[in-house]
């Protein structure tokens, strides 16, 4: 009597549906639930900094010799110094209660370095092609903001161009801090400060809620594809056999 055991190889093993449509659904799979934990990961993430945000817009304003670079956003500051408006940033596609516009962003200089400081939005003046013209402060101000993170970097096309102001299409406070010198972290007028154009609405936009929907979504597809994989290449097969 043959054992056939003996015999066995993975070879001789073959999926129900083949191997070809057993390692998509594998892949499938994988991916799906690699890009929930992404996005489980992303919600945790922006949940501790709406955290933070609430907690330090209620601390008390900070001094420019008590900022540290990268590690006191969202917190209150007041500021000491003159605008540098010969080297102003126009940020185009910037929109405020649906009109377009742009925002202006000028190194603020100090006793403890220089600033970008994000005076706020411009509406469109004439043409959208138009730069548009704004009264800079000459006289030494005091200015109050909320330093604001810079999470993402954008595109730095434009930044190298030559004559100022200087007109981009994306924020790269990065770029800008090279440039200039200053920190790379924005300063975002509050609506009392002097200079200030029309205020940017400090809200808090990096929504946990958002990633977390997108979690359950990616988790969602990756069940529907175990789900057919079992209807159509197990559970119609085992009923043909």
């Amino acid at each position: 009597m043959n054992d056939t055991s003996e015999g066995f190889s993975i070879a001789s093993f073959r999926p129900r549906g083949g191997w070809i449509l057993a390692i998509q659904v594998v892949v499938a799979v994988l991916t799906t639930l690699g890009l929930s934990t992404w996005q489980m990961t992303r919600g945790l993430e922006k949940s501790e900094l709406r955290d933070v945000y609430v907690d330090r817009l209620d601390m008390p304003a900070i001094t420019g010799n008590e900022f540290v670079e990268g590690q006191t956003y969202y917190r209150k500051i007041s500021l000491l110094g003159r605008f540098d408006e010969n080297r102003t940033f126009i940020v185009a596609y910037q929109r405020h209660l649906g009109q377009p516009g742009f925002w202006i962003i000028s190194p603020f200089d100090t006793d403890a370095g220089l600033f970008l400081v994000n005076r706020g939005w411009a509406p469109v003046q004439g043409s959208w092609f138009h730069t548009p013209s704004v009264e800079t402060p000459q006289e030494l101000v005091e200015i109050s903001g909320v330093v604001w993170p810079s999470l993402r970097q954008s595109s730095t096309a434009g930044y190298d161009a030559d004559g100022w102001p200087r007109r981009v299409n994306r924020l790269n406070v990065k770029e800008m801090a090279r440039i200039t010198g200053s920190h790379e972290d924005e300063i975002r007028l509050l609506p009392e400060s002097e200079g200030v154009l029309v205020p940017i609405h400090l809200s808090f936009e990096q929504g946990a809620s958002t990633h977390w929907s997108y979690a359950v979504q990616w988790l969602m597809i990756g069940i529907v594809i175990v789900f057919g994989y079992w209807y159509f290449a197990l559970r119609r097969t085992e009923e043909e056999s």
